[in-house]
């Protein structure tokens, strides 16, 4: 609790680090101060490190979204399309030429990642393929997409709104 209460943010502005006769400070204080000071000099304290504090991991932007007249050009001009959805949405239509990898498994009553879904996709595909990604309505797809990405897929992209937007705009469609 003592240890809380110094990192107080009304206490830390009269936090002051210095040296006596303008010695540098042990190696093992300064190490173990470069992860607190950064932080608490956004408190205004004058306490200052050595280095900068590390910094965030560079995050991705989201997938692209297409709506799925878009798509179905992409497919057109040779982008390869993964559904996403179980065996049996699969099974009772899909759009012409559509590659099945389920992102989730329905186990009993409820539905569960994949945990083979990376491994299936890079079995089926190469890390630079176009590839056009969609499910039932648009949000395992996103998942999907977003799985993909982290993991070094670079040109992805979700079908907005899914097979059901695709039937409604009148696609092609095969039953297995």
């Amino acid at each position: 609790m003592a240890a809380a209460a110094a990192f107080a943010p009304s206490l830390l502005p009269r936090l002051q680090i210095t040296a006596s006769k303008g010695r540098r400070l042990p190696p093992s204080i300064q190490k173990a101060f470069r992860h607190v000071l950064p932080p608490l000099s956004y408190y205004g304290t004058t306490a200052k490190a050595e280095s900068q504090p590390p910094s965030l991991p560079q995050q991705r932007p989201p997938p692209r979204s297409v709506a799925v007249r878009t798509a179905y050009e992409l497919l057109g001009a040779g982008h390869m399309y993964l559904d996403v959805r179980t065996s049996e949405e699969f099974d009772a239509g899909h759009p012409t030429g559509a590659v099945n990898i389920p992102y989730l498994l329905r186990i009993l009553s409820e539905m569960s990642k994949n945990p083979k879904f990376l491994d299936d996709v890079s079995s089926k595909f190469e890390k630079e393929d176009e590839i056009v990604i969609g499910c039932q309505s648009g949000r395992r797809s996103l998942m999907a997409a977003a799985d993909m990405q982290s993991a070094g897929f670079t040109r992805v992209i979700d079908v907005a709104g899914g097979y059901i937007s695709w039937l409604e705009n009148g696609l092609p469609t095969t039953i297995k």
